[in-house]
């Protein structure tokens, strides 16, 4: 959990630079200006995706401008920005948005951190009238909030919800990285969340007061980037925004101190799964990039990073003494350059994993990289900058939005793909081993560092002390350290002989989804489909039934690993290093997998790369490798791995219920220490391998790329057509236990305030089409949760989000699924199944109560599939899986549209039905620790609950 919330502060709150993927010239630049009452206006001409338009409203405010007294209220505004507005009253804002297709969440959205607020729409963009009614919202977000008294006490137990679905295991930990990560500055006093105090009695007048003073014009920015006019977007947001009022109140700026000493802190937390010690240093964030000198920093930072993640990657082989170690930079809240070292701690060899981890930070800061290592990385970096200014491939407005997001808070303005390349050409030759090693020697140091050590109770005892921490990090910084040396071969081609070519033996149209198939003599068939956009990049994929599901039950477990291990062996003669040492440079990469009900290959590379790309399938395919030291060390590793994570009431409670809803057997089992020493076997990996690739015959290709290439197909023909032929034995072995349904699961060991709370319905049967069975479970399921949503949620107050998810597969056998979960108050549990139970039966009782619910479902589908059709993996995913179910007619999005035509109020509600009101659900609810379980629920008061 604590690694989790490490990865989400240190991506999620920002790097400090602009990103590189999204800097791509597209038709026109960016219109950027300025009204008079203060306000930033971005507008940007987008074709792609077509008929659609992302837009952002941005304000420089968060939690740190709230008084004492509104602890909590910059959040608890952006949820009533979704509760009423001057022109959209009430709730009418939500339903017209969802009329539109929006999928609240996903295409309407908002987030508030500690300095800025960002409300996010995505809408199509064809109708002018919509784009002007959806600049009307961003208007009214700024000046015409209705903020009314009943809204908001009836958003107190939402908000409250929030707060309690949030409260995990491991929250100790999470509140201490942050806290040092704050360093004693005013953000420690202004978490987002706020005070719960706050958020269920501040009075009404102290939201309004906030956002009097702090939704103004000049603190904001609205951005439209996508498929418009910008001239009329341009005027419309002169009409509706200049006019707004404004103040020239700005926020302070409350900065982060670096640390002045080293300081050390520890959390043992029943929540916490593994130990783990960060070394955490603060600096000064460093300045935007605005031209070639300053992009001199950047690349040297940015090649600094990859050579770091490349050695820490590289020492995971040598069977170091802990778990998983890293050394990262980051940029956080647009405010502070966190550093950040963390190891993780093998709690049989706790001194010896921090000692290690230390000597190989020392070693780091005392030598830098050789010039093998840094010519490597740059020779990587320099390809992909010169194949992204060369590319054609249209930039999705989403991720030019994120340009203007770097322009308007960090000051980083956008810079075009060929601008970079050239940058890195003219700077790169002043980038050595020297400078590498001064830049890292700024980053890392032992000293002013906050080292934060956390574990669980069962192994607290043998962690170590501070002074044992601090002396060890220092001992080793102090001592001379050995260089660093990776010996490598020079690999100069993959294959010493070209393979002998197949024949095409069968040939014919596609034309439902206007492509090509052959058939080749070794019993492969190739469907090559046109690229829609990436018309510099081909993809190749591929698949066969079969999978884990198809191996005898002691293999299974070797089945699990037979793909990472292979990968990671290299493959014919070369070795890993030797293997990627030879690709470096090059687009081309390709995975095997092996799934439960299926094996295949996913690879991909531009033009230039595409006979690597074959090359390297082939060999792959035809030689693979198994090394024993990398055996070893990935089955020590994930014994250790089990061993050593603390199983939390979480995670208990996870395993078992998985143990009622899938049965236990081979496939369900936990893979503990025992099974893992008994079950991984060496011995297995390549029988395994070659069982789910080796002969190719029944394999099906999609490659999406223009099916007129002749070179391409000659490629084709001498390297997937001269895969083995033959069959394999890929009948499926495993049978499914019966479905479990009517069980109750309760437990009573939570280390959390919260409930949650899981319905799981289960069926064998699939009774028709199973594309047409799974659009219905989708519009079923999305039905279904709007319908909570607006009971439990918008009525009662009582929960923050439900979350309700369908699935079904027809192999090994038919087996549907349908799962609601959320979280709660304890005593409020059994009070919301019973009200799901209701509304379930409510819908099937009265199909017309769902029908403007479903038309918004529909309308939203029709949207999605738009923006679909647009993507090249979208065509490669749907053909892979239609033909695996067996639609070889590939005629389900060309209907579409008539078959959602075709779904009726009456038609779901008898599929609702059919899927959830004849099944008596696995009900599973986790209680925290210590509740009273003879305690009578509640009754349903929905007249107060409305009004509370």
């Amino acid at each position: 959990m604590y690694k989790a919330w490490c990865i989400y502060i240190l991506t999620y709150i920002s790097l400090f630079l602009w990103s590189t993927a999204a800097a791509q010239q597209t038709e026109s630049p960016t219109i950027k200006g300025k009204l008079d009452n203060g306000l930033t206006y971005y507008v940007r001409h987008n074709p792609y995706p077509s008929g659609e338009a992302v837009y952002r409203l941005f304000l420089k405010t968060g939690s740190l401008a709230e008084q004492e007294a509104q602890r909590g209220l910059a959040h608890f505004l952006e949820h009533m920005a979704f509760n009423g507005t001057h022109h959209f009253p009430g709730d009418s804002l939500v339903r017209f948005l969802e009329q539109q297709g929006a999928k609240f969440g996903k295409d309407l959205n908002a987030h508030t951190s500690y300095n800025e607020t960002v409300y996010k729409l995505q809408l199509p963009s064809k109708d002018s009238s919509l784009v002007n009614k959806t600049l009307t919202i961003l208007a009214d977000w700024i000046g015409g909030l209705q903020l009314d008294s009943t809204a908001i006490e009836k958003e107190r137990g939402i908000i409250y919800s929030e707060w309690l679905s949030r409260k995990t295991g491991g929250q100790g930990a999470e509140e201490a990285f942050l806290n040092a990560l704050f360093n004693g500055s005013h953000y420690a006093d202004r978490k987002v969340i706020g005070d719960t105090a706050v958020i269920l009695h501040a009075p009404a007048g102290q939201i309004r007061t906030y956002y009097q003073d702090w939704y103004s014009p000049s603190l904001t920015a609205v951005a439209i980037v996508g498929d418009i006019d910008e001239d009329q977007v341009v005027k419309l947001i002169k009409d509706k925004f200049g006019a707004l009022p404004g103040n020239n109140k700005q926020p302070r700026e409350w900065p982060i101190p670096n640390y002045t000493k080293s300081s050390f802190h520890q959390v043992i937390d029943d929540g916490e799964s593994k130990a783990e010690l960060h070394v955490i240093r603060l600096l000064d964030l460093p300045q935007p990039v605005r031209n070639q000198k300053e992009h001199l920093h950047y690349l040297e930072s940015d090649l600094l990073k990859l050579l770091i993640r490349k050695r820490f990657r590289d020492l995971a082989f040598k069977n170091p003494a802990y778990t998983k170690g890293s050394l990262q930079s980051s940029g956080f809240l647009n405010t502070k350059q966190i550093v950040l070292a963390s190891v993780g701690i093998n709690p049989d060899k706790p001194d010896s994993s921090i000692i290690e981890f230390a000597t190989n930070l020392a070693q780091l800061v005392q030598y830098g990289f050789d010039s093998n290592e840094i010519a490597s990385i740059k020779k990587s970096y320099e390809a992909a900058l010169q194949r992204k200014a060369s590319s054609n491939r249209p930039t999705p407005s989403a991720i030019l939005m994120d340009d203007i997001y770097n322009d308007y808070y960090k000051g980083q303005p956008a810079i075009s793909a060929q601008q970079e390349y050239d940058w890195y050409v003219d700077n790169t030759t002043q980038i050595d081993s020297t400078s590498l090693l001064r830049h890292l020697q700024h980053w890392y140091y032992p000293d002013n560092a906050y080292y934060l050590l956390t574990g669980y109770p069962q192994i607290a005892s043998i962690l170590p002390s501070e002074t044992q921490v601090m002396s060890w990090f220092q001992q080793a910084h102090d001592k001379v350290q050995p260089r660093y040396h990776k010996p490598m071969d020079m690999v100069t081609a993959l294959l010493e002989n070209a393979p002998a070519p197949a024949t095409i033996v069968a040939q014919g149209q596609r034309h439902s989804i206007d492509a090509e198939e052959i058939g080749l003599s070794n019993g492969v068939r190739v469907i090559f489909r046109k690229p829609v956009v990436e018309r510099d990049r081909i993809s190749v994929t591929g698949f066969r039934k079969g999978g884990l599901y198809s191996l005898d039950s002691t293999d299974y477990i070797s089945g699990l690993y037979t793909s990472q291990i292979v990968a990671l062996s290299g493959a014919g003669t070369l070795d890993r290093e030797s293997l990627n040492h030879y690709l470096s440079g090059s687009s081309a990469s390709v995975r095997f997998l092996i799934d439960k009900t299926r094996s295949g290959i996913a690879g991909s590379a531009d033009p230039r790369d595409i006979e690597t790309l074959l090359q390297l399938i082939y060999l792959k395919w035809t030689a693979p490798r198994v090394d024993s030291t990398t055996f070893g060390q990935v089955k020590e590793k994930a014994i250790d791995t089990y061993r050593h994570t603390n199983q939390t009431p979480a995670s208990i409670f996870g395993r078992d219920l998985g143990y009622i809803v899938n049965g236990r057997d081979y496939t369900s089992q936990e893979i503990t220490d025992q099974v893992l020493a008994k079950e991984l076997r060496q011995d297995r990996l390549l029988p395994i391998f070659d069982r789910a690739f080796g002969p190719a015959s029944g394999y099906t290709f999609i490659v999406v790329a223009d099916p007129k290439d002749e070179e391409l197909k000659e490629m084709i023909l001498s390297y997937l057509g001269a895969l083995p032929g033959g069959t394999s034995d890929t009948a499926y072995r495993y049978v499914r236990p019966p479905v479990a349904a009517g069980t109750t699961f309760l437990k009573y060991d939570g280390d959390t305030p919260k409930a949650t709370v899981w319905l799981t319905y289960q069926s064998n049967s699939i009774p028709m089409d199973y594309q047409d069975y799974q659009l219905r479970t989708d519009i079923a399921t999305a039905v279904l949760r709007t319908q909570f949503l607006k009971e439990l949620r918008e009525e009662m107050g009582k929960v923050y989000s439900v979350g309700v998810t369908g699935s079904s597969t027809l192999l090994p056998g038919p087996l549907a699924r349908t799962s609601i979960q959320f979280s709660c108050k304890p005593e409020d549990a059994e009070l919301l199944v019973q009200t799901i139970h209701n509304r379930i039966q409510q819908l099937i009782d009265h199909p017309e109560s769902m029908a403007a619910t479903l038309e918004d479902v529909k309308n939203n589908l029709r949207k999605e599939m738009d923006l679909q059709k647009q993507k090249d993996s979208f065509w490669s995913s749907y053909i892979r899986n239609a033909i695996f179910n067996g639609d070889e007619s590939l005629l389900f999005v060309a209907d579409y549209e008539d078959k959602l035509r075709e779904i009726s109020p009456s038609l779901i509600a008898g599929f609702i039905d059919l899927q959830l009101g004849t099944i008596q659900p696995v009900k599973a609810i986790l209680y925290p620790a210590g509740f009273d379980k003879t305690t009578p629920p509640k009754k349903d008061n929905k007249k107060n609950n409305k009004t509370k």
